[in-house]
């Protein structure tokens, strides 16, 4: 993994700035929540929203489970990435090197 977020690192080492959003910017505006699951360490806002009710937070920890069950089972199989995309119960997700870990996020979240 190491050589490939080098050659990613090399890829943008010239190119152009155009606007700049930081991590510490989504975090304070609650777009990523910070997190500590395994690799996983920010989990964006609607990603969180899925889980409402009075079960939200068992049906929430069952989920990340099954999410770092999936991407460590993608991970055996292609050590060198740093994105993933899973399905779990019929919808998509994505899961993201963001430089300090993984982010997990919907699609249209990217």
């Amino acid at each position: 993994m190491t050589r490939l977020l080098k050659m990613i690192d090399d890829f943008w080492k010239d190119a152009e700035v155009i606007s700049v959003y930081t991590d510490e910017q989504a975090v304070e505006d609650g777009v990523l929540i910070p997190v500590e699951f395994g690799d996983i360490t920010r989990i964006t806002r609607s990603v969180l929203e899925d889980f409402k009710g009075e079960n939200a937070v068992e049906e929430f920890l069952a989920f990340i489970n099954e999410v770092l069950r999936k991407s460590k089972e993608n991970a055996r199989k292609n050590p060198d990435d740093y994105f993933q995309s899973i399905e779990l119960a019929d919808r998509k997700y994505f899961i993201c090197h963001n430089g300090k870990g993984f982010t997990l996020m919907k699609p249209q979240d990217y």
